[in-house]
């Protein structure tokens, strides 16, 4: 049975994905709220009102309350000398392992909803073209690790 790795992101992360799911339900409650006035502007019939708001509210509910927690209880990762560990997934499992040696380049950003939680992402970049990222990391947490993702790049392409 393969370990989960250690790490967690940061909790924070919660909050910062159901505000963008918060967004997100406010454009699709705006566009419901459209659908709603054709459905009365052309008289059809209440079936349909009730299907939309049903399939709306089964998306959004899940959206922003489950489905945010989930997704950060679930997610870990793990760095080593020889390779990076993420893990993530609740009802499919994904796991990843990417070598050092075949890392290209870390980069780390911020938008303005982790900034505002002093959050940053780890962007890592391989050789295939391939890129995987850590999201939600306290922000000097994330400074150090791709200084140091950088030095055991560099030991490993030496070897």
């Amino acid at each position: 049975m393969n370990v989960p790795p250690k790490n967690r992101i940061h909790r924070d992360a919660i909050h910062v994905w159901r505000t963008h799911q918060l967004i997100t339900a406010a454009l699709i409650l705006a566009l419901a709220g459209g659908g709603t006035g054709l459905i009365f502007a052309f008289d059809w019939p209440r079936w349909i009102l009730i299907t939309l708001w049903g399939a709306v509210l089964l998306y959004i509910i899940p959206a922003v309350w489950v489905y945010p927690m989930l997704r950060w209880r679930y997610y870990h990762y793990e760095v080593n000398e020889k390779e990076i560990h993420i893990q993530s997934g609740f009802f499919f499992i994904r796991r990843t392992y990417i070598p050092m040696v075949r890392i290209q380049h870390v980069n780390t950003t911020q938008g303005p909803l982790l900034r505002r939680r002093g959050l940053s992402e780890l962007e890592i970049n391989t050789a295939g073209g391939a890129s995987f990222t850590i999201p939600a990391l306290q922000t000097e947490e994330a400074d150090q690790l791709r200084n140091r993702i950088g030095g055991l790049v560099r030991v490993a392409q030496d070897e």
